[in-house]
């Protein structure tokens, strides 16, 4: 069974990438998202093979339709106009997602001293990475969305733009906070060891949130769809990740 969830994932990969292709222009652009939504299909249905043991059965399917319920209403209504902030708010989800995915992690694994797999040290890495680059994805593709939807004031958006010297200086600090908080995790992370305290993570979280913020608001609106292709290639490395 666990060759047949490997041959699963390698066919949704390949259709994920030759979805994409299809994106590339209008003619295949509506071919290029069914087959890459049939990947994610393929996706899932190997996921749910893979722990088909499990007993959350009941939060998988309640899981399953509240995502339904939230994407298949904005897809159908959502004019071809304003697709791109659609694709932000898509995109800021899934970064949402991983970063969420990455602290349930730790808090599964105790802070990652419980880890079964050896070596721990890709979990570790991955999952921090993951909960950096995630949350920045996801408050930075909510601005997107903010801008290209038009719902920040005029005045301030200008403000914001002018003060993005500031905002620059703002983000180095970010990072190397956010670097700092995950080295202090990753070194703590020791099998068998004393947690590292879940107020970590969160602040890691947050801290990674705020920088997510901060790359995005003083760039202008006419810039955000090259913003939300960054964001989307950022989403891909945590979810990767």
């Amino acid at each position: 069974m666990s060759y047949l969830v490997s041959v699963l994932y390698i066919v949704a990969f390949a259709m994920f990438i030759y979805g994409l292709m299809g994106l590339t222009g209008p003619k295949t652009a509506v071919r290029g998202n069914y087959i890459a939504a049939a990947g994610m299909a393929v996706a899932v249905v190997a996921v749910l093979i893979d722990i088909r043991e499990t007993d959350n059965w009941i939060w998988i399917v309640a899981g399953l339709a509240v995502g339904v319920v939230l994407g298949v209403p904005p897809a159908l209504r959502t004019k071809m106009t304003a697709m791109p902030q659609l694709v932000a708010l898509f995109n800021g989800v899934g970064g949402g997602t991983v970063a969420l995915i990455a602290w349930a992690e730790f808090l599964d694994s105790d802070g990652f001293t419980t880890l079964d797999e050896a070596p721990t040290v890709h979990v570790v890495v991955g999952s921090l990475f993951a909960a950096i680059v995630g949350s920045v994805s996801f408050w930075g593709s909510l601005v997107a969305f903010a801008k290209l939807q038009e719902l920040l004031n005029k005045n301030l958006e200008r403000r914001l733009v002018g003060a993005a010297k500031a905002f620059q200086l703002a983000n180095i600090v970010l990072a190397l906070a956010s670097i700092a908080i995950a080295v202090y995790i990753g070194l703590g992370a020791d099998p068998g060891g004393e947690p590292t305290s879940a107020l970590w993570i969160v602040g890691l979280l947050l801290v990674a949130g705020l920088m997510g913020l901060f790359v995005v608001l003083p760039i202008g609106g006419a810039d955000m769809p090259v913003v939300i292709s960054l964001l989307n290639a950022l989403t891909g490395l945590s979810a990767a990740a």
